[in-house]
């Protein structure tokens, strides 16, 4: 191809990868001689000499300088925090909500200034940045303290296209948890050392529309953008609250704990879809956790409950088996009666009997017995209590290989639908979904049985909702919940992430965490208002 036979399409397609700084440098080069069919020397010539391509100037718009000037209400103790791209139009419907909610809840609206240069965006010609008026008022590129634990990093401009949004920004707060603009809503805890506060970060999802380029990962962040915002609750001078909010891409309509918001009206509401528990582990659980759970379940009935690690395996643990020193403890404490473990988890379980589809998902906690089964000598077992009950739980096992050697459950699930017969546990591979979540992995089994994490089930065709961790997450469509035991249970050394949390799901299908905390008063809660 010679200079003179380029056509208009052909120069106006080379301009815009030109000047397409989502593009690294050598990208854009190698599309223009891919285009041109020419190397990259003449490829420059001709862009920078013979068709006097300029890269655009960022033009900082006085709308930014003013939204870099946004100051914090100090007088709210509620604060709604979403973020909007320039030159987007807003999501009407889900503004409208917003602004209903912060008012039956008297708080205040941050929307963080989100800046992205899309040359191929049909809403704007201009070369600085504009955001929606609607936003105007609430525009914030600023950073705030919330709270002496918290911060609002508005001045921090995240690539909406960015696979892992809060990517190397873990220190950026010090010990504070941070809340920052962008269009995906993900979460994660950072670990701390013992006697700090917990740390989390997290994103708010967008206000304003889809607007990407056509590139490869423009398309990516077209498909994981979600409509949405963070909500903080300041409880008192050492608490507060911090959980996301997702809405109906369509209309907007979102529903966060008990309050639903359609078309700028807020019910209440009095029933959920299903609630995630954190990992249970009875006999290190936390009791005041699963008190206010209970008192929780008692005011938004839930249609499915699940259940993780609800066993919990310390006194028969093969981490501990061959360290006379901790058996010789747990002989002196009464730690290493099976029966006195296996009776407290089922007393605890009781508590669920009044709900409907109460759902046990196997956990590798629950292998801990089995594994006890299979490699250990009864007959050399430190103490002989747990004797007899080997003999009886071997027979179940016994008759579960012998009746179909590929569908073993266990001896827990065994145990439990003996008792709770109403109780649906499940096996490895078994599948549970609702409002097409699916339920029914743990989260210690990866792809082809590798070591799970939050990653790889990111990857997986379906939203899941998981365990195993104690530590709550939210990569886009995958969801970790936390623990409801204790914080910190003796194997959990150094900096921890630990962090007492549910997931719930409401009838919209809409996921949300619940993470517990304790305010200055050692009372245990989720949220500052009368749900």
């Amino acid at each position: 191809m010679k200079f003179n036979e380029l056509t208009e399409e052909q120069i106006e397609k080379a301009k815009n990868i030109y000047v397409n700084k989502e593009l690294a440098w050598d990208d854009r080069m190698k599309a223009l001689m891919e285009l041109f069919g020419k190397s990259e020397r003449t490829v420059r010539k001709w862009c920078s000499e013979k068709l006097n391509f300029k890269e655009k100037v960022d033009v900082v718009s006085e709308q930014y300088e003013l939204a870099k000037q946004k100051q914090l209400n100090k007088e709210q103790n509620k604060f709604i925090i979403t973020w909007a791209q320039n030159d987007t139009p807003v999501h009407n419907g889900l503004l409208k909500n917003i602004k209903a909610y912060a008012e039956f809840l008297n708080a205040d609206i941050h929307v963080i200034a989100g800046r992205y240069k899309n040359p191929t965006s049909v809403f704007t010609d201009r070369d600085f940045d504009t955001w929606d008026d609607a936003v105007l008022p609430y525009l914030d590129a600023n950073r705030h303290n919330l709270h002496k634990y918290l911060a609002i990093m508005s001045d921090i401009k995240i690539q909406p296209t960015a696979t892992n949004p809060m990517s190397g920004l873990q220190g950026m707060s010090g010990i504070n948890s941070c809340v920052f603009g962008a269009p995906k809503v993900q979460m994660e805890m950072i670990p701390v050392l013992e006697g700090n506060k917990p740390k989390m970060m997290l994103t708010t999802g967008a206000v304003t529309k889809m607007n990407y380029t056509d590139s490869k990962s423009g398309k990516k962040g077209e498909f994981h953008h979600t409509y949405g915002f963070a909500i903080v609750e300041i409880k008192d001078k050492d608490t507060f609250y911090v959980r996301q909010v997702t809405a109906d891409d369509k209309t907007g309509d979102f529903t966060d704990l008990c309050y639903s918001v359609k078309s700028g009206d807020v019910e209440k509401i009095d029933t959920i879809e299903a609630i995630i528990l954190g990992d249970l582990h009875y006999g290190s659980h936390d009791h005041n956790v699963l008190s206010v759970t209970h008192d929780f379940m008692n005011k938004l009935t839930p249609n499915h409950v699940i259940l993780h690690d609800v066993f919990d395996g310390d006194s028969i643990s093969h981490h501990q088996m061959k360290d006379p020193f901790i058996q010789y403890g747990k002989e002196i404490n009464g730690t290493n009666d099976l029966k006195r473990e296996l009776d407290m988890m089922m007393d605890g379980l009781k508590d669920f009997e009044k709900y409907n589809n109460v759902v046990v998902v196997r956990s590798n906690h629950d292998d801990f017995l089995d594994r006890w089964l299979k490699n250990e000598d009864w007959k050399k077992q430190p103490t002989p209590k747990n004797s007899r009950l080997y003999m009886q739980l071997s027979d179940i096992l016994l008759g579960q290989y012998a009746e179909n050697p590929h569908a073993v459950k266990g001896v827990i699930p065994a145990l439990i639908n003996e008792k709770y017969p109403k109780y649906k546990t499940l096996g490895r591979n078994d599948s549970y979904r609702v409002k097409n979540w699916e339920l029914g992995q743990h989260g210690d089994i990866g792809s082809n049985g590798s070591r799970g994490s939050l990653q790889q089930y990111r990857n997986l065709n379906t939203k899941i909702v998981i365990g195993h961790y104690h530590s709550p997450g939210r990569k886009d469509g995958a969801l970790a919940v936390g623990t409801s035991t204790k914080l910190r249970v003796g194997y959990n050394n150094g900096p921890s992430s630990w962090l007492q949390s549910h997931v719930i799901i409401h009838k919209d299908g809409k996921a949300q965490h619940i993470n517990f905390v304790k305010d200055s008063e050692g009372m245990m809660g989720f949220t500052t208002f009368e749900y």
